[in-house]
């Protein structure tokens, strides 16, 4: 890694008082959206004379940076408030016939069974959750088998946040750019702490993404990339001034339209122009962009490597499939109870989570060699 880049971390994270490996829970904020905070919280103490094209312009301006990440244009990019929010949007928004089935996994997390659910019970759709029983992950082959010839829309996660389990996402949306299935996938547990390759973003209808966790954003702004065909595919539910073409000029408010303003700005949240939460996320992205996702991807992988080479294997079994890595990874204590563990790992500063019985460790550009060595003493206890 590169002398500024390192010098850069260091500047940006020197007030966690934690040896933090839970990023997988909340991801920290960089120091700069203290100042960038500060700043907006003045305007927001003080709006005098505060420009309404500036103001109006913020949602824009954070367009582009998440664009700039993703390598897509900034007319595939909205703005919202959970990954919940973009599969209902679809949900709601998305034309069914009569046989048309929707299928997710069993055992994915809620905001990609929830919304479903719940289109099952006011819209009909027909909705089924996937079984995988003696399958370690749903590839393209299983699916090729398991999905019904029906169904018309799939929704998964790209890494799984009780195991950390990564999909392989390129062949399951070749396969499912083949049989003509609306392919959306849940990126919240691993963009940030990875890439999403040009290549991979070609076969995603849609991909959605809550800022908080390796975002390293504030809680309550999600994202998502919408194709150019989802935006055609999927119709807009709300009625909101803010996404109207009449809202960038202030005089012109009272000319109603239900037109929109162009690609997936259509889909955005009322009030995407709030100033504290944007100020916050831009000094993620900002971060994240000038060090690189190619560059956090190959750092964090080191560490997690590392960690796996020298963690206490007497004492804990790895959950995360071995070929299905990425920056979560998951153990299961065989000499402890985890939630004693937990307890101890907290007395000795050490910040992971645990889920389904698992301790969950996530690996991010602000850990280093020496905490990874601390997290070993601890466990090894």
């Amino acid at each position: 890694m590169k002398f500024e880049t390192v010098e850069l971390i260091k500047k940006e994270f020197h007030h966690l008082d934690t040896i933090f490996f839970n990023s997988a829970y909340f991801g920290p904020s960089p120091y700069s959206a203290k100042q960038k905070v500060s700043r907006a919280l003045q305007k927001e103490l003080d709006p005098s004379f505060y420009n309404y094209n500036t103001w109006m312009g913020i949602p824009e301006r954070v367009r582009e940076q998440i664009a700039t990440l993703l390598e897509c244009s900034p007319d595939n990019v909205m703005h919202t408030t959970s990954t919940s929010d973009v599969i209902n949007i679809i949900a709601n928004g998305f034309k069914f016939e009569a046989d048309d089935v929707v299928c997710a996994i069993n055992q994915d997390y809620p905001s990609n069974v929830l919304p479903w659910m719940r289109a099952q019970e006011t819209r009909g759709v027909n909705f089924k959750l996937l079984e995988l029983k003696d399958e370690v992950v749903p590839t393209a082959k299983w699916l090729a088998e398991n999905l019904p010839k029906n169904c018309r829309v799939f929704d998964m996660s790209y890494v799984t946040f009780d195991t950390g389990k990564k999909m392989d996402i390129l062949s399951i949306g070749k396969l499912c750019q083949e049989r003509g299935i609306f392919f959306i996938v849940d990126a919240t547990q691993a963009l940030g702490g990875m890439k999403i390759t040009k290549e991979e973003l070609d076969v995603i209808d849609v991909l959605a993404c809550s800022s908080y966790k390796w975002m390293l954003g504030p809680y309550g702004h999600a994202f998502a990339y919408f194709s150019d065909k989802a935006i055609e595919l999927v119709s807009h539910q709300a009625g909101n001034w803010i996404n109207s073409p009449n809202s960038k000029v202030v005089y012109n408010l009272l000319d109603y339209t239900t037109e929109t303003l162009p690609g997936a700005r259509k889909f955005d949240r009322g009030q995407a122009a709030n100033m504290l939460a944007n100020a916050c996320l831009e000094a993620g992205l900002e971060f994240l962009t000038a060090v690189g996702l190619d560059e956090v991807q190959k750092h964090n992988n080191a560490l997690r490597d590392y960690f796996l080479e020298n963690f206490p294997k007497n004492k804990f079994n790895v959950i995360t499939p071995k070929d299905h890595m990425a920056n979560i990874l998951c153990l299961k204590a065989t000499t402890s109870d985890p939630l004693n563990l937990e307890r101890e790992l907290k007395f000795r500063n050490v910040d992971v989570s645990i889920r389904q019985g698992n301790i969950r460790l996530s690996f991010h550009i602000f850990n280093n060699r020496d905490q990874v060595n601390e997290l070993i003493r601890a466990l090894d206890i």
